[in-house]
């Protein structure tokens, strides 16, 4: 069974043009759980609206709100027990293949045997109106998607977690996600890495809308504004990097006595980053391949941070 974990905070805009598209999947068995998260909008009555329609395939889960995307689908998360599991925010469009693609990737991959695997595509960035920006995400954000190692997973996230798949064994690894990492799909891409395999499918399964209230959008990674953007926030630059030292301190916590030899070591230079000086933390990044993947990114862990 593939069960799509549905986030929900505020999202009465778009939430039905999401769930109808979940509907319209090519491949139908499958199991939609929704998380309203303490919406103050008309959330509530829409997801209340499908689960009545649909009662043999849509549910909701109620709870204490957590406060954030992350948080709620941790929580959706560990209340599902699924052999297939994907994520899905409230404000997107699944492309009707998007599930059907992602399974035969994740089947393929399982073919060499069990272990935690995750499986992740390429999406299309369009307008609140659906309109084309740019059509593929990883080259808009220049994630060049070959060679995905752990060095270059512990600086730069390269999953996006609408597009995301994980099997039971990456669950059951991974356990509850903590509160220290950044996102649950870093999280998920991380644990793979390390215990299992990260599949990437380079093909766009969904449409992924960009609006004034995105918690997380899609913006150009390259040019002239991209580097001025960063200038302008270069404490939020700063913050960013602190946040992925203490996630990689999580994944020492968590699995330190289960990673071998060469994992631990590289994880471990990488929380040490912070206490070098400049010399020597480029020196680092440049010996463990601790690189963001493009030039410009690069310079910007050298010089800015």
């Amino acid at each position: 069974m593939i069960t799509v974990l549905l986030a929900v905070y505020n999202g009465e805009k778009y939430l039905k043009e999401q769930i109808e598209s979940l509907l319209n999947q090519s491949i139908k068995d499958i199991k939609i759980v929704i998380r309203d998260d303490g919406s103050t909008d008309n959330s509530a009555e829409i997801i209340s609206f499908y689960c009545n329609q649909y009662p043999e395939k849509i549910t909701s889960i109620i709870g204490v709100p957590t406060g954030s995307a992350q948080k709620n689908f941790a929580e959706l998360l560990r209340q599902c027990d699924s052999d297939y599991i994907m994520f899905c925010d409230q404000d997107d469009i699944w492309l009707p293949q998007k599930i059907e693609k992602t399974f035969n990737a994740m089947k393929l991959a399982e073919q060499s045997g069990t272990k935690p695997v995750l499986v992740h595509t390429d999406l299309k960035v369009v307008n609140q109106e659906l309109s084309e920006i740019a059509p593929s995400f990883f080259e808009f954000q220049k994630l060049v998607q070959k060679d995905i190692t752990l060095p270059k997973l512990l600086v730069q996230n390269y999953v996006t977690g609408c597009t995301v798949m994980i099997n039971r064994a990456l669950k059951e690894k991974c356990g509850q996600i903590p509160n220290d990492c950044i996102m649950h799909d870093w999280w998920l891409a991380l644990v793979a890495v390390l215990f299992g395999e990260l599949v990437c499918v380079s093909e766009q399964t969904m449409l992924y809308r960009q609006h004034e209230d995105n918690q997380v959008g899609a913006k150009a990674a390259y040019g002239l504004s991209f580097v001025k953007r960063k200038l302008q926030t270069l404490d939020k630059v700063r913050e960013n990097y602190n946040a992925t030292y203490t996630q990689a301190k999580a994944l020492l916590s968590r699995y330190g006595d289960v990673l071998n030899d060469e994992q631990r070591n590289i994880i471990e230079k990488y929380c040490d980053i912070p206490k070098m000086n400049k010399f020597k933390k480029i020196r680092t990044i440049k010996k463990y391949g601790f690189k963001k993947c493009t030039r410009l990114r690069v310079m910007g862990q050298y010089f800015l941070t």
